[in-house]
């Protein structure tokens, strides 16, 4: 795509360098919009792709992965957890894609995911273990995530969200399959706004690490991503969630916080204390202490 370095190209030299119609470039540009490519037309300049396209480089990836990882790059895709789920495990993998068209979060809920603009990943990985010892797995990914991005306002709030002034920067959904006694599949989703810019509305403030000022390549935040996945992940099956949880104490974004939890169609205020050792939100309600596991309650800020 000559658009891909945000700057004004009239439509005659797009035609002429692609051998086509100004008709067909016009209509190449309108299918481009309709995908959600934010492509301006001016009269006497041409079409411009404000900010570039950062595009994703599947073989610098592949270079710079573990050993024993393999890599794949999507131009598109409803989502990159589904489309990975329909392929068998064949050991650690990073699937990464330019655009979701159904892009999802936590319960279900829809992950805006316009094209070439942010990261979309998932990662295959095989844990040995039972499934009831990967409670803190969305934490462990979350603490990585910050590692590899590299911001110091970022925080961590419980159980799978990466906030910066209280605006979501990231969040990540980990789907498993397998024996209760293992080995269990698991896919962890990764979605992290980059390069997002403008005034979409997510329905909750938001940031990107463009708009942080602190925006690298999409290629360079993915591979530092799976060499820290790589480390941690494996430390993980090995010595659990004890290692991890002093680094996410000190990202923790609730605790001590009061906040609300809906839970069973009712909702209580409480106070946020950290987790424990299974990954569960220890919460304070009327002077008594409740654990509370990330598959049963929505939490926000009171």
């Amino acid at each position: 795509m000559r658009l891909a370095d945000g700057a004004w190209h009239s439509g005659e030299s797009l035609a002429e360098s692609g051998r086509i119609s100004r008709a067909a470039i016009h209509k190449r540009v309108s299918k481009l919009r309709d995908a959600g490519w934010p492509i301006e037309a001016e009269t006497g300049r041409g079409y411009r792709l404000e900010g570039g396209w950062d595009r994703l480089d599947a073989e610098a990836l592949r270079h710079q992965a573990p050993a024993g990882w393999a890599v794949t790059v999507l131009d598109s895709t409803p989502g990159t957890n589904a489309w990975l789920a329909q392929q068998d495990f064949s050991g650690p993998r990073l699937v990464l894609a330019e655009q979701q068209t159904q892009g999802r979060g936590r319960r279900g809920r829809q992950w805006f995911s316009p094209p070439g603009l942010n990261l979309y990943a998932s990662v295959d990985w095989r844990f040995d273990c039972a499934s009831s010892q990967l409670g803190p797995l969305s934490l462990v990914a979350a603490v990585s995530l910050v590692a590899a991005i590299g911001h110091p306002g970022v925080r961590i709030k419980w159980p799978n969200d990466l906030l910066v002034d209280g605006a979501k920067l990231a969040g990540i959904l980990i789907e498993a399959s397998g024996e209760l006694a293992g080995p269990v599949r698991t896919i962890i989703g990764i979605g992290c706004n980059v390069r997002m810019r403008g005034d979409a509305d997510l329905g909750q403030p938001w940031t990107s690490l463009l708009q942080l000022g602190d925006a690298p390549s999409r290629t360079e935040l993915a591979a530092r991503l799976m060499t820290r996945l790589d480390a941690d992940l494996r430390r993980f099956q090995a010595e659990g969630f004890a290692p991890f949880l002093p680094r996410f104490q000190a990202l923790d974004a609730l605790d001590g916080e009061a906040i609300g939890v809906e839970q069973g169609g009712g909702h209580r205020h409480g106070i946020a204390r950290g987790v424990n050792l299974q990954g569960q939100l220890q919460c304070e309600f009327g002077g008594g202490m409740e654990t509370l596991a990330s598959g049963e309650v929505s939490v926000r800020r009171s």
